[in-house]
């Protein structure tokens, strides 16, 4: 067998382990039992496909990653993987997947999902070093009450919702910049208001952000970014949802931040061993953060497959 041969059959096998952990984990997702809902804060940070399926494939090798929220419970969990897909002989192809599930323990529901995403990469020069990729991804929602009651609806009466994301992203060694909106189609559940997420708004994504590289011997970097997330309600006020974000790389290490509100602190890590990296994220307030329900603590595993390798600083994203 050739080497071009050998190397697409390793990402297609990258693929389909992925997809079969994956299909397996779904059903665990139910297992947990809280009461206190949080989104996952560190999505934005860890794992950017969700907010923009363009950026499935942006990477030089396969990604793979696990992040779950860890104080007071494990309410909130997602797993996701992109790759870019190769060609016959061996060379990236204009092409990047990826996928990811996600489950969030509301007080009276569980909320969970699943998401497959595709992405064209084109190259706008010679050397594949800038990029402009557009991309879509096919979502599902189950929204499942976790007991029956006055206020609750059946336990028979799972609800179900397909919907769609759509992002175009720009990235290249220095800058990155995208747009997106996810939930294309709101999802309004009609007479089901029991249910805490019977109405899922569209959401529209604006942000970018620049590399500054201070000492090349020590890959020092640094890395100031804005977001920018408003659903139909909010359009109009841009500018009161802007939020930057901070990161400072040094060989394998990134140590990031990000400004929402003043009365609010954010700590976020990264560290990377060999195709391998961990990381944390850390909110809380200013005033009573002894209290462990003021405080957002956030664990995420990944690894890094594929002839790429471990890239921590190329094409960094976020």
């Amino acid at each position: 067998m050739g080497k071009s041969s050998h190397t697409n059959m390793k990402y297609h096998n990258n693929i389909l382990r992925f997809l079969l952990v994956l299909f397996g984990l779904l059903p665990g997702l139910f297992i947990y039992g809280q009461d206190v809902p949080s989104k996952l804060l560190s999505n934005p940070v860890f794992h950017p496909m969700v907010f923009n399926p363009a950026i499935a494939g942006s990477k030089d090798f396969t990604n793979i990653n696990f992040t779950s929220k860890a104080i007071n419970f494990a309410d909130g969990q997602l797993i996701s993987m992109h790759t870019r897909l190769a060609t016959p002989e061996g060379d990236y192809s204009n092409f990047g997947f990826g996928a990811y599930a996600f489950q969030e323990q509301l007080i009276e529901s569980w909320h969970t999902g699943l998401a497959i995403a595709g992405a064209y990469h084109h190259w706008l020069d010679n050397e594949h070093l800038h990029n402009l990729a557009v991309g879509a991804a096919i979502k599902g929602f189950f929204m499942v009450p976790k007991k029956e009651g006055e206020s609750l609806l059946d336990s028979s009466h799972t609800v179900f919702r397909p919907n769609m994301d759509l992002g175009i992203y720009y990235y290249g060694p220095q800058g990155f910049a995208g747009v997106s909106a996810t939930t294309v189609f709101d999802t309004d559940i009609k007479g089901d208001s029991s249910l805490l997420f019977s109405q899922i708004d569209t959401e529209y994504h604006f942000y970018g952000g620049y590399k500054f590289l201070l000492n090349k011997k020590l890959r020092i970097v640094l890395e100031p970014s804005l977001l920018v997330s408003l659903d139909d309600e909010t359009l109009s006020e841009p500018f009161q949802h802007l939020v930057p974000y901070l990161k400072f790389y040094m060989q394998n290490f990134c140590l990031g931040t990000y400004l929402k509100d003043l009365d609010i602190f954010a700590l976020f890590f990264q560290y990377q061993f060999p195709r391998f990296y961990a990381g944390m994220f850390l909110e809380f307030p200013r005033v009573g953060y002894l209290n462990d329900n003021n405080i957002i603590f956030e664990v995420s595993l990944g690894f890094n497959l594929g002839q790429g390798g471990p890239a921590f600083l190329k094409y960094r994203h976020w």
